[in-house]
């Protein structure tokens, strides 16, 4: 991908379901790395409406969209806790297709949303990341996020939790 490839960075609308989809469908084939995996992501246009739609409606939670001038190439979704006592705290989901790694999308989409969250009064935010995921914990700890614990699965058996 030709790095002077301009990305807008901005909040996701209801008119950019399809594509989000197309956006999530892709990042859960092209990584392991990821929590989803692609064939138990099986959401629809009208589901992905409605997830942006749900978010857009709480004031603590946060669904941006890297927009290169054909199609959507990031995205950082932070969904703040809905009980009272989690309120302040938001779990972060990011991901950038490969082609524009290293182009500073997700270091941007994370700076955004580290920006937006005291004025809505998120405190604490929460990550899960592949150890291995050399690229993705440098970002994090660049950002700030220290390594909260660590959890074991049989098929991937290191993830770090974060949080900042």
């Amino acid at each position: 991908m030709d790095q002077n490839t301009v990305v807008d960075i901005r909040s996701a609308v209801s008119g950019d379901a399809e594509q989000l989809l197309v956006l999530r469908r892709t990042l859960f084939a092209e990584t392991s790395l990821l929590l989803w995996e692609p064939a138990e992501f099986v959401s629809t246009v009208e589901q992905e409406g409605q997830f942006i739609q749900r978010i857009a409606g709480r004031v603590n939670s946060l669904l941006l969209l890297g927009l290169a001038p054909s199609k959507a190439v990031g995205f950082l979704a932070a969904i703040g806790g809905e009980r009272n006592r989690l309120k302040h705290s938001a779990l972060l989901a990011l991901g950038v297709l490969r082609e524009h790694w290293s182009q500073g999308v997700a270091s941007r989409m994370l700076s955004q949303g580290i920006a937006w969250a005291p004025g809505v009064g998120i405190k604490r935010m929460e990550l899960t990341v592949h150890t291995s995921n050399d690229r993705a914990v440098s970002l994090y700890r660049k950002f700030g996020f220290d390594v909260k614990g660590t959890g074991w699965r049989a098929s991937n058996p290191y993830w770090w939790d974060f949080t900042r």
